[in-house]
């Protein structure tokens, strides 16, 4: 799911995302947080009714949870040491658990896949960004420093402007996107070796 957050595309990345085995912890767990961006980006995305709304806010905090254990479990275990043995078994129960969370959210997608579907089409025929989300996300993720991020968000409370439609520059955006987020796992690749 490279270009565009699609319902079957992201069926298509929690069905991949099952099979992989449990003793490949290291790549499930790359694989889970770029998932789990994915899912978060849906519940940012879709609207539903206030019912289903609580729901999948609820589905996705369990995935971030299940997500970030399994993230920290990978990370000891990559350390080595005596304890590797007993990481790795952690490493493998919290890929279970994250699974579980998958399933869960996958049988929730099912269950309500005509509103899914209709708020995926809605916003990709409006082709808006937010942009104070997008600043925010790039901050959180240590990919824009704290001045760039403050001058930036004075600038959008200034301007009044938080969303872009402009074609042309949400592809570039894209594509900044997608460039930061490499260096960042250059960054990670760089800090673990």
């Amino acid at each position: 799911m490279k270009a565009e957050l699609t319902f079957e595309g992201l069926l298509a990345e929690i069905d991949a995302f099952l099979k992989i085995p449990p003793p490949d912890i290291a790549k499930a767990s790359q694989h889970g947080i770029f998932l789990n961006r994915i899912v978060g980006t849906l519940r940012n995305i879709v609207r539903l009714d206030s019912k289903h709304t609580i729901e999948i806010d609820k589905r996705v905090s369990e995935i971030d949870a299940a997500a970030v254990r399994l993230s920290q479990s990978v990370i000891n275990y990559k350390r080595g040491g005596a304890l590797s043995t007993d990481w790795a078994r952690f490493a493998q129960r919290d890929l279970h658990k994250f699974k579980d969370e998958l399933m869960a959210f996958r049988e929730f997608m099912l269950a309500n896949a005509d509103p899914l579907k209709s708020g995926l089409r809605t916003n990709k025929l409006s082709g808006e960004i937010n942009i104070e989300r997008l600043i925010r996300e790039l901050h959180d993720a240590q990919a824009i420093g704290e001045r760039t991020f403050v001058l930036l968000t004075n600038y959008l409370a200034q301007s009044g402007k938080q969303k872009i439609r402009c074609s042309e520059t949400i592809v570039r955006l894209s594509r900044i996107s997608a460039y930061l987020s490499e260096l960042h796992k250059i960054r990670e690749m760089s800090a673990d070796a």
